[in-house]
């Protein structure tokens, strides 16, 4: 018989027990869907955690804090080592100016506007498009920048507002912005960062002491992301060899001397991760270093991740408990089938069919039935997923009206590698499912069986 003649045959023997084999699919559709459907709801599970975490900061980035840290130096060699470590993309050191003083930056004539720059960061400027940052209006600060006669730097997106006129008195020293609703128009600020000159002065604390001044000059203004920092909001960064060369200026010209804790090196380091696969064990090495005082989204992410497996597991036992059940069921019908169609088989045997190929007729039925169910299960699987997903966003919809608008979850999301796994699954039962009740046909004398009624 050749593959065409055995599938005819199959058919036809489904079709000629329709009620039978409608009731066994149904058993093999029921398994299928609960077995796709906690799936997808694990999957959507994991989906959604990982984009709230998205939402709470940069998945790929490891925080290295060494405050009080005064055995091991987080100096330029720990470092360089960092950055070594297979799966780092970028580390940069992190520094605010240490001053006994304040620090304020002047803008418009006669300096009349001025900010208490309490919020100056140093960082590595080629670090900052790798780490995320992006300018919204100008350009990036880049390495170039160092080392020129002005002191170049980029300012969040509300630094400006932050600068009052020493002319007026509070509240009309400032620009009222904050009073502006979400996705109102901003008015505009005393002066255009990008177009004015601006002074950095470093006033020390001691009467005696001149304060150091600095031509500055904005290059560029950063898209404010809390997420990346909150200098692209409310703060200035320039590259830390220049915050570097100013601070040693400073200390030279108030003749302080170095803390003993300051030679220690930098307090605060990031570290940028190819991937967030690499993030665990970059993190590893990081402490193998010496520097255990690390933070990471990995730590959430990875007991949220526990949990949606706990609970996919708990549900896939469930839908693995009703596929053994539709298993039995299918075991039940081909094994009847067997009974009933004793005579046939013998009427096969006599006319010299190959025991191959009724072994064959019974394991194909059975594995017929199974992708009959899985390719029904598959769909059903679909349109439930629809209808969770609909009745969610309804909620959710509900849920956010007056509030800031989130991503939106799904409750359940079927992937095509999922649909395809429930359907081989299926089938699989299915011919293993047979596998006995074929066993028993082959079995079956040919004299004895063209005796049977």
């Amino acid at each position: 018989m050749k593959i065409s003649d055995l599938l005819g045959t199959c058919l036809r023997n489904l079709s000629r027990r329709k009620l039978r084999t409608i009731l066994t699919v149904i058993g093999v559709v029921v398994g299928t869907c609960f077995i796709v459907l906690p799936i997808s709801l694990g999957i959507a599970i994991s989906e959604n955690n990982q984009k709230m975490l998205e939402q709470w900061g940069d998945l790929t980035l490891i925080e290295v804090n060494n405050y009080g840290n005064t055995e091991t130096s987080l100096d330029d060699a720990a470092i360089d080592a960092i950055r070594m470590i297979p799966g780092v993309e970028v580390a940069t050191p992190i520094m605010q100016m240490q001053i006994q003083g304040s620090t304020r930056i002047f803008a418009g004539r006669k300096n009349r506007y001025q900010w208490y720059a309490w919020n100056v960061t140093g960082m590595s400027a080629d670090a900052l498009s790798k780490l995320g940052y992006t300018a919204a209006e100008g350009r990036m600060l880049t390495s170039d920048d160092e080392g020129s006669k002005k002191l170049r730097v980029m300012f969040g997106d509300r630094t400006a507002y932050d600068f009052e006129d020493t002319k007026k008195r509070w509240p009309n020293n400032r620009i009222d912005y904050w009073s502006v609703e979400e996705g109102g128009e901003l008015p505009d600020p005393f002066f255009n960062p990008l177009e004015t000159e601006l002074v950095y002065q470093l006033d020390p604390a001691r009467d005696t002491a001149k304060p150091l001044t600095y031509n500055l000059e904005v290059v560029g203004i950063f898209k404010g992301d809390y997420r990346r920092g909150y200098e692209t909001v409310y703060g200035a960064v320039m590259d830390i060899e220049d915050m570097k060369r100013i601070q040693k200026e400073y200390e030279k010209a108030n003749n302080i001397k170095k803390d003993k804790d300051a030679a220690k090196g930098y307090e605060n380091v990031k570290v940028k991760c190819i991937t967030m696969d690499h993030v665990a064990a970059v993190e590893q090495a990081i402490h193998d270093l010496g520097f255990v005082n690390t933070y990471s989204m990995e730590q959430e992410r990875q007991s949220m991740q526990e949990s949606a497996r706990q609970t996919q597991m708990i549900l896939g036992f469930i839908g693995g408990v009703v596929m053994i059940a539709s298993a039995v069921s299918i075991m039940n019908t081909m094994y009847t089938a067997v009974i009933e169609r004793t005579r046939e088989i013998g009427i096969m045997k006599v006319l010299g069919c190959e025991l191959a190929q009724i072994r064959a007729i019974f394991l194909i039925e059975a594995g017929l039935i199974g992708f009959m169910g899985g390719v029904m299960g598959d769909g059903i699987s679909y349109i439930g997923s629809y209808i969770l997903n609909l009745i969610g966003s309804t909620v959710q919809e509900e849920g956010r009206r007056g509030m800031a608008e989130a991503f939106v979850t799904k409750m359940s999301i079927i992937p095509p590698w999922l649909a395809v796994t429930g359907l081989v699954f299926a089938t699989l039962v299915g011919v293993i499912s047979g596998v006995y009740p074929a066993h028993r046909a082959v079995k079956v004398s040919a004299l004895e069986a063209i005796r049977t009624e």
